[in-house]
């Protein structure tokens, strides 16, 4: 989306928009769950247009009347989730984050990914910033649509901030390359060089290192087209592209599904039939719950009913979203009982995840390796990259900024 997508690439990586869905009944844990473990912000508070940064600090700097670089990163936070909203609208985007806010999450992404080490760069002369005119820069990203998401550098962002590493000088940064070019290294040792952006069919790591219009695809590393409404998507076929759900595929015989548009394939109303593995899901604020086995057809039936139906501590079915009242999942029975549970609270950070559809933390915590984990800035001692603001749990030192290339000692 500009020259700083690099900074959010965990955010973008973890399937926000790009490509959601993936268990055995079709939608899988991200597309609920949210981005990790459902703590990535409900979005709410990001707004559209302009009004996104009416709540955040003004961060001008005085003399000049521009943005201070310190305060960037709370306006771009904000811009990019207006970005989101668009793509989605706000009651859809708000199913993708599960109750923390995602202009506070993505600002602290932003300052415990490479910001610090960028503002290095700054002062050292490889990377201009003009606090002039980032505002232009962030109305631009404030109105991005889906295919805008795509779109890797708005020219007023990289009149507001730039690298100024031609193509194959040395880089620590994906931000000191001039214009829309990446820092890539054969060894994986600082210094990199500056190479362009990656076209179709090239290794890849993140969406951001790829070509206009091409994603990163996790299942091969590769730079792909994205697939569009109705066609096929992962396992052999390309994730589905912004604002997309790739529907009905099935993990456990890695087949397919179909890319639908998501405020389209969460439309169904309370009361209605649901079928998360056909793609017919429920609208927000209703939840898809596993109603019943039909041992005729050998197959569940699922129904839309209002989220928040089953009280705390009360009987539950399994729903996509959680169909508990707040603060609270279905723990599902044993055996022949499963589809039947009790809404049980949440775990808090420290505590076993709680296990449904996807696994369960409070707001604030995410889930690693079984144990709801709080989430982590710089140089917390971290057991997983899902933990750590930056998204890389260092070998050392706990969560580390995460770069295209390990400095030389």
């Amino acid at each position: 989306m500009s020259k700083l997508r690099f900074l959010v690439a965990s955010l973008v990586l973890a399937g926000l928009f790009v490509s959601c869905g993936g268990s055995s009944t079709g939608v899988g844990g991200t597309v609920y769950d949210a981005l990790p473990a459902g703590n990535d912000g409900s979005g709410a508070t990001a707004g559209n247009g302009g009004s996104v940064f009416d709540a955040l600090p003004a961060g001008s700097d005085s003399a000049t009347g521009g943005i201070a670089i310190e305060a960037l990163p709370a306006k771009y936070a904000a811009a990019v989730c207006a970005a989101y909203q668009n793509c989605l609208g706000p009651a859809v985007s708000s199913m993708f984050f599960g109750g923390a806010d995602c202009v506070e999450l993505t600002t602290q992404r932003l300052e415990n990914g490479t910001f610090a080490l960028m503002q290095q760069k700054i002062t050292a002369g490889t990377i201009r910033y003009d606090g002039n005119k980032a505002q232009a820069c962030l109305d631009a990203i404030s109105k991005l649509s889906c295919d805008g998401l795509l779109q890797r550098d708005q020219p007023e962002c990289l009149a507001a901030l730039d690298g100024l590493v031609a193509l194959g000088g040395d880089c620590d940064l994906n931000e000191e390359c001039a214009g829309s070019a990446i820092c890539q290294s054969s060894t994986g040792i600082c210094p990199g060089k500056c190479v362009a952006l990656l076209s179709a069919g090239q290794a890849c790591v993140a969406d951001g290192e790829c070509d206009n219009g091409l994603q990163c695809s996790s299942e091969t590393q590769l730079c792909v087209k994205p697939a569009i409404v109705g066609e096929s998507c992962e396992y052999g076929s390309p994730p589905c592209g912004p604002g997309l759900l790739c529907l009905g595929k099935d993990d456990a015989n890695k087949t397919p599904g179909v890319c639908r548009n998501a405020i389209d394939a969460l439309s169904a109303t309370a009361g209605a039939a649901c079928d998360p593995a056909a793609g017919i899901l429920c609208a927000p604020g209703v939840s898809c719950v596993a109603d019943h086995l039909d041992l005729l057809a050998a197959k569940l039936v699922w129904t839309c009913v209002e989220t928040g139906t089953y009280t705390a501590g009360g009987a539950c079915k399994l729903g996509l979203p959680e169909a508990c009242a707040t603060g609270s999942y279905c723990l599902a029975g044993a055996g022949l009982a499963v589809l039947n549970g009790v809404c049980t609270a949440i775990p808090d950070a420290k505590q076993p995840c709680g296990t449904g559809f996807g696994a369960q933390c409070q707001p604030g915590a995410v889930c690693v390796a079984g144990l709801c984990q709080n989430y982590a800035a710089n140089g917390v001692s971290c057991t997983g990259n899902g933990m750590c603001y930056s998204g890389y749990c260092g070998s050392t030192g706990g969560c580390q900024p995460g770069l295209p290339c390990t400095p030389a000692h």
